[in-house]
């Protein structure tokens, strides 16, 4: 066990290995459940401290350092967990000098005598003065550790004030921490504990102080505190770092600017050069980040993998957000050089600009990372957008409808309608129309249900559940029935799955089937390669297959042109006027001539009494 290896250097005292071992086994485990209790507490470590001082371990600073990295849980916890331990074994260090001085001063009448011997030998510092508080006498050990100057005048106005403090509570001890300096400048941590010396009668004789250095605890807490509030990559405060920062700018008078950035080239380069350069393009990003705003008073953090915030507090020097996106922009777009590569960095961004004072942190937080989801949604890669209140509350309101969807699907708050489709006069199908009336947003229509449903990641249970009741539906009635699937139901790979457990559990013919797959999603970058595989799988059954959302684009028309599709239900956004061009005109005649049904907007739906 490395930690016994690196206590045992430090004992006065050696335990037999095995015995050692299981005590530090019973400690660690004690350890590790503190850290994982829901309410956690680390005062009880304390009590480990304290039997790493009672089996002579001297000094356990380098060790705990070890076991520091050994435990597991959050850095903070093991940071107040650490700390805990080596204020116990403080602790029970100044007790066991303070126990032992008195034990001696009272074992014979030569009790000075005695003190005297502990006081020069005690590894601890120790200093005694007069009743008025003037230092009298120091051991060497004080001197080591402090240097011949000893107290400051300032750290001896502090002992006196609590000593007085003492006298006023009729208390004997009393401890407190105190920043002193080493003989070398270095700042030195140090825990005192302060009692009495009482005569024979009773009387005070001097006053005490046991001054123990804890620089090392102090220090090793200091680095896991800092662990746990910076990205170690970056070196950038993270998001628990800094969410209090921001509520700290919120609470005071004065505008702020927040950016939330998006820096979407990161999977890219992971994917393409490995994550060793992925991780040095993060690092350009949060260096060049900083420099950008060096003029202002500002913080930049990382709070996600390929995420960060920028955050500035408004001068009358501060430019506007035209003028802060365009520099940051042309601070990342310098090409890095990784692996022997160029590569160029894209950053999305959304800007929150506010005066409001005691703002919630988390909804500022919230706006800023919708403005950059909706500059994403309407222009793409490397867009930046300025918060918008009356976007935001639309926003917020769809997608707190979208987030309901899964509960309303499970509970029967969704159900399926079934419209006439009709052709040329005459009833040829049943299209399977969604239906859901939420409580609070009212009538959800058919192609909100799927577009919901596509960004939720529902797309393919809500498929499953349509396809199961529509064929089942359609062993009742005369005609076929139809299903109209979303863009990224079209394009699943595993579409065909569903569509034949479908058939089989309800015993429907496939011919009685017609699934209309999204002909926009053709234009998507995988779209045209996945939906030509559905087709001919699902055309390969027996299901009769449509295109619906139709524009005659010329990806939809090489489609037809390749497969023998049932039919195209033509796109409602196409004007009246364009359908009787001389270019839909010439297409539309000879979609028909392959005996593709075509279908208008005015046949699709017909709503009965």
């Amino acid at each position: 066990m490395r930690w016994a290896r690196a206590l045992t250097a430090t004992t006065r005292e050696p335990l037999a290995r095995g015995k050692l071992r299981g005590h530090l086994d019973r400690h660690v485990d004690r350890l590790v459940e503190l850290l994982a209790a829901p309410a956690f507490d680390p005062a009880p470590a304390t009590e480990v401290g304290e039997w790493l001082a009672a089996a002579r371990f001297a000094d356990p600073g380098p060790s705990l350092a070890l076991l520091g990295t050994l435990l597991p849980g959050p850095v903070d916890r093991v940071a107040a967990l650490l700390g805990a331990v080596a204020s116990g074994h403080a602790a029970a260090h100044r007790r066991e000098a303070a126990v032992e001085a008195e034990r001696l001063r009272r074992v014979a009448d030569d009790a000075d005598a005695v003190f005297r011997k502990v006081f020069s030998s005690a590894t601890a510092g120790i200093a005694l003065f007069d009743i008025a508080g003037t230092l009298v006498e120091s051991n060497r050990a004080l001197a080591a550790m402090l240097g011949p100057d000893l107290f400051p005048p300032a750290d001896l106005d502090a002992l006196r004030a609590e000593w007085t403090r003492m006298l006023l509570a009729d208390r004997d001890d009393s401890h407190l921490e105190l920043a002193l300096s080493a003989p070398d400048g270095d700042p030195l941590w140090t825990n005192v504990a302060l009692s009495v010396v009482r005569g024979g009668d009773g009387g005070i004789r001097y006053r005490m102080a046991v001054v123990d250095d804890v620089t090392e605890q102090r220090v090793l807490q200091d680095y896991l505190r800092h662990q746990a509030l910076h990205d170690v990559l970056t070196g950038l405060p993270n998001r628990q770092a800094f969410l209090p920062r921001l509520e700290e700018v919120l609470g005071r008078p004065g505008s702020i600017t927040l950016c939330y950035l998006d820096v979407e080239s990161v999977a890219i380069v992971n994917d393409g050069l490995g994550y060793e350069s992925g991780d040095e393009l993060l690092k350009v990003v949060a260096q060049r980040l900083r420099a950008a705003v060096a003029a202002e008073r500002a913080t930049v953090a990382r709070i996600g993998g390929d995420e960060f915030v920028v955050l500035i507090e408004d001068s009358p020097a501060t430019p506007g957000i035209s003028t802060l996106a365009t520099a940051f922009e042309r601070a990342l777009s310098e090409p890095v050089r990784l692996a022997g590569h160029g590569v160029g960095v894209s950053a999305g961004m959304g800007f929150v600009r506010t005066s409001a004072r005691n703002s919630d942190a988390m909804a500022l937080l919230r706006q800023a990372h919708t403005t950059l989801r909706r500059a994403a949604e309407t222009g793409g890669k490397g867009q930046w957008g300025i918060y918008d209140a009356g976007e935001d509350e639309r926003d917020r309101s769809r997608l707190s409808l979208i987030a309901t969807m899964p509960g309303a699907l499970g509970n029967g708050e969704i159900a399926i309608d079934y419209a006439p489709v009709a052709h040329e006069g005459r009833r040829i199908a049943l299209t399977a129309r969604l239906r859901w009336h939420d409580p609070e947003f009212g009538p959800v229509s058919h192609e909100q249900c799927l577009r919901f449903a596509d960004e939720l990641g529902l797309g393919r249970q809500l498929a499953d559940w349509v396809l199961d009741e529509a064929c089942s539906f359609a062993l009742g009635e005369d005609v076929p029935v139809l299903v109209r699937l979303s863009p990224e139901q079209s394009r699943d790979p595993d579409l065909t799955a569903p569509v034949a457990e479908a058939l089989r559990a309800s015993g429907l013919a496939p011919d009685r089937l017609w699934l209309s797959l999204d002909a926009r999603c053709l234009g998507l970058s995988d779209g045209l390669a996945a939906v030509e595989d559905n087709l001919t799988t699902l055309t390969d059954m027996g299901v009769r297959c449509l295109l619906h959302s139709f524009d005659c684009g010329l990806a939809q028309l090489s489609i037809v042109a390749r497969h023998h599709l049932h039919g195209v239900e033509l796109s409602p956004e196409i004007p009246r006027s364009d359908l009787c061009s001389s270019a839909a005109a010439a297409v539309l005649p000879l979609i028909t001539a392959t005996g593709t049904l075509v279908l208008h907007p005015r046949e699709l739906y017909v709503q009965t009494p």
